[in-house]
């Protein structure tokens, strides 16, 4: 009839759309994770700046900026001046020049050198050191999230090619099951709702198949444009079902309190607040200052005692500063510092806490996922088993055709509970590398 005729022709399209896809990926080279891993660090503009502050920090890491090296400047000067000049003098005598002038020249060089300042050159030197860390453990956190991003979206990709390998799985089983049916029927030991069943059943897991080839396309996609590469790329993964050993739960923590991005950059904080608190008790001493001087000058009188004068030397003195008072400034200056300081260690006392909450609960979540993961693989030999005994068994006449559907869609289901299970343990295992402050590979 005409309407078989065309849901025929409409599986018939279903299927060469679903072949013309997957032979498109077939053909693409294989992108292991490492090497996606490896390409979104490389790429990624966020590291890609987070290293350029690094050379920012590194370059005011000096010890000009903490105040220990010597500051020399250089003045020069010359004037002018034309005055209508009168004198008297003690004698009785008078002098007057009109338009009388006077030159004044004076070249010199100064050097200031900050030898005590009750030691915040120090502090500020650990400072500068404190913060280039920082910078270096911003741009390890920042690689660190990146690396747990790309790796979770690549095995979410696997997870979505092992699902639609399945699902084209059950396309196959179902145009087997239409072609027995098919035959059956032509020998009469089919009826035609049967036949109906199964052509129902093919389209309707077709129209799936095509639905999740779309999306899955879209994923890759998406991971491409997370690893700042064209997004229409090809490329395919590695579909292998793999977990890796996991530490202990007190491994895990150990590893996490010495390594964890959040934790070192906690610890850096608390350091500064710490120097912070040390510079500014430096505040309460006195300072010393060294001072050197070079300076030539020559001034010429048109009118006075002198029709000029010269003179060029060295200076060499020592300024000394204590502040008296200042309106409690400074007191109140420290006693922040120290407050800061203790929210600093509260604050990694916090994290601490959180972070060995989050290992332990995932822990024990990586612990059931296990043991769900072994019992879904047990039940799909089962599963694989009586579908395979229900297709014989209706190829025989000895069962229907809804008893052999069923046993197929409980095997596929079983697949399926197989992958989400792997999937779902996967990505705990990620987040608990990453909570230990680990490499992925």
């Amino acid at each position: 009839s005409m309407n078989r005729s065309q849901l025929l022709n409409n599986i018939c399209c279903l299927s060469l759309i679903i072949i013309s896809t997957s032979s498109v990926f077939a053909q693409a080279p294989v992108l292991q994770v490492e090497d996606a891993v490896k390409l979104g660090l490389e790429k990624n503009f966020n590291v890609q700046i987070l290293r350029n502050q690094e050379l920012i920090a590194a370059n005011n890491n000096t010890p000009a900026r903490a105040g220990m090296t010597p500051t020399v400047n250089t003045t020069g000067t010359v004037s002018y001046a034309i005055n209508n000049t009168s004198q008297r003098f003690f004698t009785g005598e008078t002098r007057s020049a009109p338009n009388a002038g006077t030159f004044n020249g004076r070249i010199g060089v100064e050097a200031v050198w900050n030898l005590y300042n009750g030691s915040r050159m120090y502090a500020i030197r650990d400072r500068l050191t404190t913060f280039e860390q920082q910078s270096r453990a911003l741009t390890t956190a920042q690689m660190q999230a990146l690396s747990t991003d790309i790796t979770l979206a690549y095995f979410n990709i696997v997870q979505l090619e092992r699902t639609t390998s399945n699902l084209r799985y059950a396309v196959r089983l179902d145009r087997d099951l239409l072609n027995l049916v098919q035959a059956k029927k032509t020998i009469g030991s089919a009826t035609g709702l049967e036949l109906l069943q199964s052509r129902s059943r093919l389209t309707a897991d077709s129209a799936r198949l095509v639905q999740q080839e779309a999306d899955i396309k879209r994923f890759y996609m998406g991971f491409n444009q997370l690893l700042n590469r064209p997004v229409e790329d090809n490329f395919r993964v590695d579909t292998t079902l793999s977990t890796q050993m996991v530490l202990t739960v007190d491994e895990l923590l150990l590893n996490a309190r010495q390594a964890n991005p959040d934790v070192i950059l906690s610890k850096l904080d608390q350091q500064v607040a710490m120097l912070n608190t040390k510079e500014i008790k430096g505040t309460f001493k006195p300072e010393l200052d060294l001072t050197g001087a070079m300076n030539y000058s020559y001034q010429r009188n048109a009118v006075g005692f002198a029709l000029s004068n010269r003179n060029f030397g060295p200076v060499l003195g020592l300024t000394g500063r204590y502040t008296i008072y200042d309106g409690q400034l400074r007191k109140q200056n420290l006693t922040n510092a120290r407050i800061a300081e203790e929210n600093a260690k509260l604050r990694q006392d916090e994290l601490l806490y959180m972070l060995e909450a989050q290992i332990r609960t995932r822990y024990s979540d990586y612990q059931s996922l296990k043991q769900l993961r072994d019992l879904e693989d047990a039940n799909l030999k089962v599963s694989l088993d009586q579908a395979n005994l229900a297709r014989e068994l209706y190829r025989l006449g000895k069962i229907t055709n809804f008893e052999v559907r069923e046993s197929t869609l409980l095997e596929v289901q079983a697949r399926d509970r197989t992958i989400q299970a792997w999937f779902r343990l996967k990505q705990v295992e990620i987040e608990l590398l990453n909570l230990a402050g680990m490499k992925m590979f």
